[in-house]
């Protein structure tokens, strides 16, 4: 059985990627194996925190607390980037990750909202700041021409993992609650970031970079014209997005009174659509560049809100979740793949950092902006209807990017 498994591994693989170089199939292979782990950790615990926190009474403005809790290390990483250059990136992510992944065990003493934000603010704080860290691990082990094919077949091994892993979490969180199942993922994450120490990084692909100082990686958004427009409006994505994300939640468990288990097979079906995004955009990424698949996934993105405009069970969400899926692979591929392609080679850190501070501040605001004109008399449905706009914004303003059409870089498969 293990080596039936193992052969059909090795032909998915080989039709994902085509034929690679034996040090980045290594690395390929390393990497998917630790994000099945992630994607189980992700699976029970992450997935389900908003939930959780709402069926321990917490209300809409710490929902938006929590949401923007998400975002906390990111807005840190122009600071983290200046200690990375001491370091090796790999050891650097490797100690965040298990300092933020091991908080988690604590998890089987909290039964009150308040202590398990307190808990999750501390997690989110240290497992986002080894973002530009992570950045410049993947420009090392994947060279271009492979990257987003690579990328994409390590996110095929997590979502896979999301896919089975979610709806179990459901009913496991339905029988035994968050006190048994947080620490269990807890010890899965730790797994993922154990695994993680296997890759190998030769030192010479790792380009020398730019000594800049804290003023001048600012000083990028005056250079770099495309790149200042592509964080306007992917902020601007961001704002209409999750103005929102509060509010999801509370459609969730408030107007529709879905169960763990019901949320459970609506994230099934988003971690199936993850998966089959993650096939399709890896190539897209390889072919167009990441800005062309960002742009794509933002038009996909307004299907969310305006899905849970007239939801009314869980059946009328399964639209939000199709496109939550898709975008789950496009963005993140597209985020990752755009930073790297508008900075220059020395500099990819310093982009990424700055990439990763804009998005943090920005995630930080947007939930309490729909908090915000929730307290000023806006109805969910208006809410929503306002995210549209700004996603329909952005999509528009980034094209002005766009690239001209080039020849696909795709290598050729033997």
């Amino acid at each position: 059985m293990p080596s039936m498994l193992a052969t059909i591994g090795r032909q998915l693989e080989q039709a994902l990627t085509g034929r690679l170089p034996a040090d980045v199939r290594h690395n390929l292979r390393i990497e998917t194996v630790a994000s099945i782990a992630y994607g189980i950790f992700y699976a029970i615990a992450i997935s389900f925190l908003p939930v959780v926190l709402r069926r321990m009474g917490a209300s809409s403005s710490l929902l938006a607390l929590y949401a923007a809790q998400t975002y906390l290390g990111s807005i840190l990483a122009t600071f983290t980037v200046l200690l990375i250059r001491r370091y090796h990136p790999l050891a650097f992510a490797v100690v965040c990750w298990l300092l933020s992944r091991s908080l988690l065990l604590g998890a089987f003493l909290i039964t009150d909202a308040s202590w398990l934000l307190a808990l999750t603010a501390v997690f989110w704080l240290i497992e986002g700041i080894p973002g530009p860290a992570y950045a410049r691990i993947i420009q090392a082990i994947y060279p271009m021409q492979y990257r987003g094919r690579a990328l994409a077949v390590a996110r095929v091994g997590m979502v896979l993992a999301l896919l089975i892993a979610t709806p179990l979490a459901g009913m496991g969180l339905d029988h035994f609650g968050h006190q048994v199942l947080f620490p269990i993922a807890s010890c899965l994450g730790i797994l993922s970031t154990l695994l993680f120490t296997r890759l190998r990084i030769d030192p010479v692909a790792l380009p020398p970079q730019q000594r800049r100082s804290l003023g001048s990686i600012w000083a990028i958004l005056g250079q770099n014209r495309r790149f200042t427009i592509y964080l306007i409006s992917f902020s601007i994505y961001g704002l209409g997005f999750l103005m929102g994300l509060p509010f999801f939640t509370i459609v969730q468990v408030d107007r529709l009174q879905l169960s763990y288990t019901e949320l459970g097979y609506l994230g099934l079906v988003q971690s199936l659509f993850w998966l089959l995004g993650n096939m399709y955009w890896g190539r897209q990424v390889d072919r167009h560049g990441g800005v062309w698949v960002l742009r794509a996934n933002i038009a996909i993105a307004i299907v969310v809100p305006f899905s849970y405009i007239w939801a009314f069970n869980s059946w009328t969400l399964l639209p939000a979740f199709i496109a939550h899926g898709i975008i789950s692979a496009g963005i993140d591929l597209g985020v990752l793949s755009a930073g790297i392609e508008l900075a220059t080679p020395e500099s990819v850190s310093e982009y990424s950092a700055l990439q990763s501070t804009i998005i943090g501040l920005r995630g930080v605001a947007g939930p309490f902006v729909g908090i915000g004109l929730m307290k000023l008399g806006a109805s969910e449905p208006m809410i929503f209807m306002i995210g549209c706009a700004l996603i329909a914004g952005a999509w528009l303003y980034m094209g002005r990017i766009m690239p001209r059409a080039r020849r696909p870089m795709v290598a050729p498969e033997a």
